[in-house]
């Protein structure tokens, strides 16, 4: 199935959408458990560079996964505060993934939705189901789980695919 009847099958989609750098992104909400602010989390020794930790909420604990870091952006500076959006793969799993700021929640709307075009970054495109044109520029749509398996690849996958990720 394209991307394109994919998306035309969620035409009630809500997006939760989100700042990383002067970049918006947008997570289906359906696959948006919560946002919460910079958790405190447990540092995991010989991990991925974009995994800044584990952090435990209320009794879940999860990884948390840098999205500045995965798509090759400068890291926050010192005590600058994130969002932490808990999102849930396909798999079952809980992330927390970091972001800058937090938007709005959005109908998807169609009028505005575009397939992902080549001359987006070569690490946005491998994660994107498409674009929205919006007032304030593009927002990618983000396949959540393409974007965790760039970091945290399942077994089946091996390594992450080093071509994406530089």
């Amino acid at each position: 199935m394209n991307a394109l009847v994919a998306v035309k099958e969620q035409i009630h989609t809500e997006l939760l959408t989100c700042l990383v750098g002067e970049q918006w992104i947008g997570f289906h909400v359906q696959q948006v458990r919560e946002v919460v602010t910079n958790q405190e989390r447990t540092q995991m020794p010989l991990s991925p560079d974009a995994v800044l930790g584990l952090i435990n909420l209320r009794g879940r604990v999860m990884t948390e996964l840098d999205v500045r870091k995965v798509v090759g952006l400068p890291e926050r500076a010192e005590g600058e505060s994130c969002h932490v959006a808990i999102i849930e793969s396909s798999s079952g799993e809980d992330f927390g993934l970091a972001v800058d700021d937090v938007g709005e929640v959005m109908l998807l709307n169609l009028d505005n939705y575009e397939p992902t075009p080549r001359s987006l970054d070569a690490i946005w495109r491998h994660v994107s189901e498409g674009v929205l044109k919006l007032e304030q520029g593009v927002l990618v749509l983000v396949n959540v789980d393409k974007f965790i398996a760039l970091t945290i690849p399942s077994a089946e996958q091996g390594a992450p695919d080093q071509a994406v990720l530089h």
